[in-house]
């Protein structure tokens, strides 16, 4: 019998309804499983007390340096940019996913053309247990006003409420399919998901986050591996009409299943062992057992991710196989020919943003000091290729797997004959959940599965972010007797006062996000609402030119520093364009001016720094 044929049979065996009914909860069980199993590293590092404010907020243990790897890979995957790319695949319009991908790789690398300033920064706040954030690097090189990491501070803490809530209204987008469009039941779930991101980041600091988000990695890449490959299925059995487009999809995700595992070797989770605070490892040798267990559980999910991927390979193998190469490249080549829809300017910000944002983001500045602090313990003619072997994967495998994302769209609306558009996504889960076969039951439950892990790690990443922003940044400015030199004995109660004002933040995003759920009239898939995240994204691209300058003046660029009043200004300016897009966006509905946002906050930005540089200073 012919493989097609077998899954034609098998594809159309039906469940009754007794089955169907005991099947579906299974659809949300399973990714509140995988959510509850990775709050065991939190609670195996967690501490009750602190000797300095870097052991929380920076890192605890020693971090190996695939775990800050895998936890930067799977902050940077985020759902807010899931949702468009999902229904640009859809809509077979792939060049503005292939433009964000391939900036973002660049963005990385600049990473590391200006490491050097900013490794040397952090080694020596770190050795002065000082602020390791980009808002103190920002003043220090400007003047060293306290004013300006104020005001820099707060702009990061705006931003990462406006991505919070971003992230929060995706993931609403794909439950209330599930959840039969009950406005009352999503809002409680979401909620109840954000309280689980406040205490994954709060409980045992930025060290469980690292360790939580590098697991989850692995989570996603098994759902979103497993979903491909049961859709594949459904689509050879179904023997839907195949496209240029749809063609490329399915040669890209296997070539992708197939690069992964070779560069990986297999290793998609770090199982290196987890050292506790009360760990007696050092002197016997042996973990605890919840961490044997978790590090043994990780390995069957490397191995479990590898069957996935190569699942996905056979099954692709046998839908192309009757094409032949020629057509096969042919068709490709065809997909990539056509244009785009998106506009001139909205192209631009997606080549801008990737580029620019790596090197200002607050997190990557939390990865980076991760590893300058834990860098001690190896030796120092390891440590430049480390380095480079960290960026260089996460430069490779997050725009890999950002364009994985678009072909899975594609995947999807042809397996299931969805239509395209802004609502693809919400039609598409329709169509899983209304299936009655359990393939289709499967995919819906491992694509949740995948969408849950990329949340949460990416907000558990941000929310630890805005902690570390807080206790650095913000609080010595308001009660500077709580972080002086003097009072780091009392760094215990520091920690819970920054832990009450995280408490007051998480408030303030659930409320904004029911807010925002409410009374936000665009789809959450669409690329508008992908151009309004990039608006508030402007809050931190105004760091750019401040931070680019000092950095490139090393290297020998000659751009230099500001005064700390110029500083202001350039901050001040750059996000206001960001504010005055949105505004302007309210008032007349054009998408136009949201796209305007980025390349308006980093033109005004250059523009300033370069007039600063040539203003007369001021006399003494």
């Amino acid at each position: 019998m012919p493989p097609v044929v077998f899954f034609r049979i098998i594809a159309r065996l039906r469940l009754d309804t007794r089955t169907q009914q005991i099947l579906m909860p299974l659809v949300l069980f399973l990714p509140l499983v995988s959510l509850a199993i990775y709050l065991i590293p939190i609670y195996l590092l967690r501490r009750k007390a602190y000797a300095r404010a870097q052991d929380y907020f920076v890192s605890s243990e020693h971090t190996p340096p695939g775990v800050i790897l895998n936890s930067s890979v799977g902050y940077a995957l985020k759902m807010a940019t899931f949702g468009p790319f999902f229904v640009w695949g859809a809509s077979a319009d792939f060049w503005p996913a292939i433009i964000y991908s391939t900036f973002f790789a660049l963005g990385v690398w600049l990473i590391y053309v200006v490491r050097r300033p900013m490794l040397a920064f952090m080694q020596s706040a770190l050795h002065g247990d000082r602020s390791i954030t980009v808002h103190d690097f920002i003043a220090r090189q400007h003047g060293n006003d306290p004013r300006v990491r104020l005001f820099a501070s707060a702009l990061t803490v705006f931003a990462i409420f406006a991505l919070v809530i971003g992230e929060a209204l995706v993931v609403a987008t794909f439950l209330k399919p599930i959840l039969s469009d009950d406005a009352v039941a999503t809002s409680v779930f979401v909620s109840g998901f954000l309280a689980l991101m406040a205490l994954y980041a709060m409980l045992s600091g930025n060290s469980g986050v690292m360790r939580s988000a590098q697991s989850q990695l692995g989570m996603l890449y098994l759902g979103l591996f497993g979903a491909a490959a049961l859709l594949l299925y459904l689509l050879i059995s179904a023997q839907r009409p195949m496209s240029p487009h749809s063609t490329f999809a399915i040669v890209f995700v296997a070539a992708c299943c197939a690069a992964m595992p070779f560069y990986r070797r297999s290793v998609y989770v770090d199982t290196s062992p987890i050292r506790t605070a009360n760990s007696n490892a050092g002197r016997s040798g042996r973990e605890p057992l919840g961490a044997r267990l978790f590090r043994r559980f990780e390995k069957i999910l490397n191995a479990c991710i590898s069957v996935c991927a190569a699942w996905v390979i056979v099954l692709a193998a046998m839908q192309l196989y009757s094409d032949g190469l020629p057509a096969i490249a042919r068709e490709s080549a065809a997909a990539l020919q056509t244009g785009t829809r998106l506009s001139a300017v909205g192209l631009v910000s997606l080549l801008l943003l990737p580029l620019f944002h790596p090197v200002v983001d607050m997190t990557n500045w939390q990865r980076l000091a991760a590893f300058e602090k834990d860098a001690r313990d190896i030796e120092p003619s390891q440590r430049p290729a480390i380095f480079r072997g960290i960026l260089r994967i996460y430069a490779i495998e997050t725009p890999l797997m950002s364009l994985f994302m678009c072909m899975f769209g594609v995947i999807a609306v042809v397996a299931m004959a969805t239509p395209s558009g802004a609502d693809a996504i919400e039609a598409f889960i329709r169509e899983l959940a209304a299936e009655d076969n359990a393939m289709a039951s499967a995919a819906l439950a491992l694509l949740l599965v995948s969408v849950f892990a990329i949340a949460l790690s990416t907000m558990s990443s941000l929310f630890s972010a805005s902690l570390c922003t807080v206790r650095y940044d913000v609080l010595p400015a308001f009660w500077p007797e709580r972080t002086s030199a003097a009072a780091q004995a009392g760094e215990g109660a520091t920690r819970r006062l920054v832990m009450a004002g995280g408490g007051l933040y998480l408030v303030v995003i659930v409320a904004g996000f029911l807010i925002a759920d409410a009374y936000l009239q665009i789809s959450f898939a669409s690329s508008e609402f992908l151009a309004l995240l990039f608006a508030f994204y402007c809050a931190q691209l105004a760091f750019v030119p401040l931070v680019l300058g000092p950095v490139m003046d090393r290297t020998g660029a000659g751009f230099g520093t500001v005064s700390a009043r110029w500083a202001l200004v350039i901050l001040g300016v750059s996000a206001l364009m960001g504010l005055l897009a949105v505004t302007i966006y309210v008032a007349t509905r054009n998408e136009s001016w949201l796209w305007a946002a980025v390349p308006a906050c980093l033109g005004s930005g250059f523009l300033l720094f370069v007039v600063a540089r040539r203003w007369p200073p001021a006399a003494a």
